[in-house]
């Protein structure tokens, strides 16, 4: 029989922490059918490649490849899956008992709606609860407020390519795939329960996305989707990297004289090509 939904997991040196991941699968079972599909992205620990090893050897899947970063990672298991629905999982994270069963039945019985996220624990080195809230386009324009931790139908991820694996940095590639899925019109459903747990690491992933970083996403967003970022996000996010540089300048300062002194900060940083899109 065809699973019902696909978990996909990336692995990048997370040997230490994945057992517990597929540990809280296992618990989540119910009903529907899963599977559960391992993409080792060319892990270089030791502990990791032996980790993974014994676990292909208990009979999980695991896709061994050279490091492609996450957006790739996760395609290439997602690109493989035989479920109709699709479940990205970090490998250091923990998928709640009621969630995959809860996600599938509302999949399955409304059928307007293609992408269920909840709430998240935090566990690791901070506490508490991400209390996420309900879905509004303006809000996600402003800030990758969803989890790629969430349960959608495959057919949203054939239709719109995918996570793109182009982006400036890896570990905001789940907001470029949830602003596209918003784009092409389809519908989030906020499930107000902790549907995972989220661990927080010092050298996790997001952690390491700087603001010039994030300003490179900025800028990369607003070239793809024809500048959906607005002024302002820009604006607030340039105050931060810039700080010492534009202390004096007041919100009447034209977008263009910030992102010209931004820009050369970023060129000189990143060795970029002047775009055609950002000439003046």
């Amino acid at each position: 029989m065809k699973p019902v939904i696909s978990i996909i997991i990336p692995c990048y040196n997370h040997g230490k922490y994945i057992q517990e991941t597929l540990d809280s699968i296992e618990r989540a079972r119910g009903k529907y059918l899963l599977e559960v599909i391992i993409v080792n992205d060319g892990s270089t620990d030791i502990e990791t490649i032996t980790v993974l090893k014994n676990i292909e050897e208990k009979g999980y899947f695991v896709i061994n490849q050279k490091n492609g970063g996450l957006g790739n990672a996760r395609n290439n298991g997602i690109r493989i899956a035989k479920g109709k629905y699709i479940l990205p999982l970090d490998s250091d994270n923990i998928v709640e008992k009621p969630y995959l069963n809860e996600a599938i039945e509302i999949l399955e019985t409304q059928l307007n709606v293609d992408i269920v996220y909840g709430n998240a624990l935090y566990f690791g080195e901070k506490s508490g609860g991400w209390i996420v809230g309900h879905y509004d386009f303006e809000s996600l324009k402003r800030r990758n407020y969803i989890d790629a931790c969430a349960v959608y139908r495959k057919s949203i991820w054939e239709n719109t390519g995918g996570y793109d694996e182009k982006m400036p940095k890896m570990g905001l590639e789940d907001w470029d795939f949830w602003i596209n899925c918003s784009l092409h019109q389809y519908h989030f459903f906020y499930l107000d329960k902790f549907c995972f747990s989220y661990r927080v690491l010092k050298n996790s992933m997001i952690r390491q996305v700087k603001h010039y970083d994030l300003l490179n996403i900025l800028f990369y967003l607003n070239l793809k989707y024809n500048n959906i970022i607005s002024t302002r996000t820009i604006k607030l996010h340039m105050y931060q990297y810039l700080n010492n540089d534009i202390v004096y300048i007041q919100n009447i300062i034209s977008l263009r004289t910030i992102i010209k002194i931004t820009k050369n900060k970023i060129l000189t940083k990143f060795k970029w090509k002047r775009s055609s899109n950002m000439t003046e």
